[in-house]
């Protein structure tokens, strides 16, 4: 509330008043940054109505392609140097433990290319422990020349020839465990590809921010205190622990308390007969 000081008029006379009068200010439209504010604390600022759009990395409705070639020599790099088979298997042309490391998400296909004749005689299965004990199938499909073929026609040397379009695809399933991707023929060629499932993400709206400060311009006298500001339908941009509203936006002001001076004012009140005047006369 708002103590004004003047004089008042009245049907039956006039002369000086000093009775507080009580401004309640509505509709006020203003701009408002939500930034680095200056003023008094026990401002709350709710914000309502947010959207945002996120990506995740490495999820995607399309087909992930390991590209695969095979690497002799025994390869020191390898995470299964001195073990198993001297040919090692190469992700992206690295045998690199970092390269051959391989992660893939739940419900995302991915597909190991073995085009490169350097595969030849070196088919890809995918077992459920690098000494190849158990063989994981869930998903799993196999492909020569652009035709689906089973799994024992894909490590069939005969047809595993150089030259030929050849990949052992997986669409990975729920819950699918740590998988190592290995030669039919040979021991410790590859290693093992980590699956993960993909987060879910939470969307929230009218999530309140709280702690603001602020100083409120009304007309041409300054308000400092409590003010409930409401934002709706503001478009905002977040980083760690701050959040920035770009655009103007209408704020309604309610509850606002002040003490100003402001000069002379005009204030006329009429007396209606037999009601008790509510002003008090000063000397």
């Amino acid at each position: 509330m708002s103590s004004l000081q003047g004089w008042g008029r009245g049907t039956w006379g006039q002369g000086a008043w000093n009775e507080p009068v009580n401004v309640e200010p509505t509709g006020v439209v203003g701009t408002t940054a939500l930034g680095t504010p200056d003023g008094i604390p026990g401002v709350n600022v709710s914000v309502t109505g947010l959207s945002a759009t996120t990506a995740i990395s490495q999820t995607g409705a399309s087909t992930v392609t390991f590209t695969v070639t095979v690497v002799s020599g025994n390869p020191s790099n390898h995470p299964y140097y001195n073990q198993g088979s001297t040919n090692k298997y190469a992700i992206g042309g690295s045998t690199a433990t970092s390269d051959v490391t391989l992660t893939m998400y739940e419900g995302n296909t991915y597909r190991f290319d073995q085009s490169d004749s350097s595969n030849d005689g070196h088919p890809i299965n995918l077992y459920e422990d690098s000494g190849k004990n158990t063989r994981y199938t869930s998903g799993v499909t196999y492909n020569i020349d652009g035709s689906s073929v089973s799994q024992s026609s894909y490590v069939d040397t005969s047809t595993f020839n150089a030259g030929s379009t050849r990949y052992v695809e997986i669409t990975v399933p729920d819950g699918a465990p740590t998988l190592h991707y290995q030669c039919y023929n040979h021991a410790l060629m590859g290693y093992q590809a980590n699956t993960l499932g993909i987060p879910n993400i939470a969307t929230t709206t009218g999530a309140p921010a709280t702690g603001f400060v602020a100083t409120t311009a009304l007309g041409n006298e300054t308000v400092i205190g409590s003010v409930d500001i409401a934002v709706t339908l503001a478009g905002a941009q977040s980083s760690l622990s701050t959040v920035v509203t770009i655009p103007q936006c209408v704020v309604s002001l309610t509850g606002v308390s002040a003490t100003s001076g402001t000069g002379e004012e005009l204030i006329y009140s009429l007396i209606v007969p037999n009601q008790t005047a509510n002003w008090q006369e000063v000397a």
